[in-house]
């Protein structure tokens, strides 16, 4: 009897991710596709959760459709927005129409300083200009009374494999990375020195005026134009923010 495919070649076999991705992922972790039969094992044993799922589980892998050698920048959000229509498997966005919730909003306030302000809260487009929006849990938890933070550990093993996958590609090309709020700012560990990290509070309207340790307040940090010096000071194309509408 064939031995069965490992879940990453399953899901690269299926098109939910990326098929340079079954590389980069399991070089950053042999274990990461017993460590992923795992998470999802939990997760799927722990009651519903988001992102509501759609043609089995595209949503939720759908940070990994953009390939690893692709990856320009990672902007590391922590789990999926507590609301299924706000929920669509990219950090931050909300979605073809979507509406813009606060953080959102303080997003688009640091992006109005050079480019035009969007009217929807859908990200998608900057997929297309090499903008990985990965949130370090994968999914959360449809009941308000149950704890997140279960789906954060679950799924950790998966985000510093990724962290550290792209840590790898940063050694042949510009990689950036922004990191917004403590939680995040713990990553920079499996992304520095190779990744630049861009680190500051979270755009929640909670933190957005405060500094984070020794990051400053995400208010005035121009994240977008400070990526795209970086690039320019490496003699690379700055990546295009306009998010279509």
């Amino acid at each position: 009897m064939a031995e069965a495919a490992q879940i990453l070649d399953r899901l690269a076999g299926d098109g939910k991710i990326a098929a340079d991705w079954v590389a980069g992922l399991r070089a950053a972790d042999a274990g990461i596709d017993a460590e992923l039969e795992a998470c999802l094992a939990k997760v799927a044993g722990a009651g519903p959760h988001l992102p509501v799922e759609q043609n089995g589980n595209t949503v939720i892998w759908r940070a990994f459709e953009l390939p690893l050698t692709q990856v320009r920048v990672l902007v590391l959000g922590q789990d999926p927005y507590p609301d299924p229509a706000r929920a669509t498997g990219l950090s931050f966005s909300t979605g073809p129409g979507g509406d813009v919730p606060d953080s959102l909003a303080n997003i688009f306030q640091e992006l109005a300083v050079e480019y035009p302000p969007p009217k929807t809260g859908d990200l998608s487009s900057w997929t297309k200009q090499g903008v990985m929006m990965l949130n370090r849990a994968l999914t959360l938890p449809c009941d308000k009374q149950s704890q997140p933070k279960r789906h954060i550990r679950w799924w950790s093993p998966l985000a510093v494999a990724t962290m550290k996958a792209i840590r790898v590609e940063a050694e042949a090309r510009p990689i950036a990375a922004m990191l917004w709020g403590v939680p995040a700012h713990g990553m920079r560990k499996y992304l520095a020195p190779e990744v630049e990290v861009f680190a500051s509070s979270h755009p929640s309207p909670m933190s957005v005026l405060r500094t984070a340790g020794a990051e400053p307040a995400f208010r005035g940090s121009d994240p977008f134009g400070r990526v795209n010096r970086w690039f320019a000071s490496r003699h690379v194309d700055p990546v295009d923010w306009t998010i279509l509408d």
